[in-house]
């Protein structure tokens, strides 16, 4: 398979992940948002696995796919505007690794404040909260 195809198979990935990451969280996934500090930190560990699972795939395999896309469409377009394909290949590849590197703090991070929250729940959910996350 030549690189364009591979580009084209790429982005039609990373749109079927999207779509299944709305889907995961609006309709599948269940938290108990109105659930007291203690029910949301059994929750998380209860779903530990799965919650991982899902953030491997919305960030690290779509960051995969979206590696092979900006070398896909640098090689397609590098003819026309070479400075600016290069230009806009070198954020790509930054956002590359950037969504790369927010999935596995995701994941480290979920099991780390599940570890805190056996020995304090509210340390925990403050962490939680301080940082924007779902909870």
């Amino acid at each position: 398979m030549d690189l364009q195809k591979l580009g084209g198979v790429a982005a039609l990935s990373e749109a079927l992940i999207y779509v299944s990451a709305f889907v995961f969280f609006g309709v599948i996934w269940d938290f108990p948002a109105g659930a007291g500090t203690i029910q949301k930190f059994s929750f998380l560990a209860d779903n530990q696995t799965i919650l991982s699972i899902v953030n491997l795939v919305i960030y690290v395999i779509f960051g995969t796919f979206l590696a092979v896309l900006v070398v896909a469409l640098h090689n397609r377009l590098k003819a026309g505007a070479l400075a600016l394909t290069q230009i806009s290949s070198v954020f790509g590849i930054i956002w590359v690794g950037l969504i790369i590197a927010s999935g596995m703090i995701a994941n480290i991070g979920l099991g780390a404040v599940i570890d805190l929250s056996a020995k304090d729940p509210e340390q925990a959910m403050k962490l939680l909260a301080d940082y924007g996350s779902c909870c």
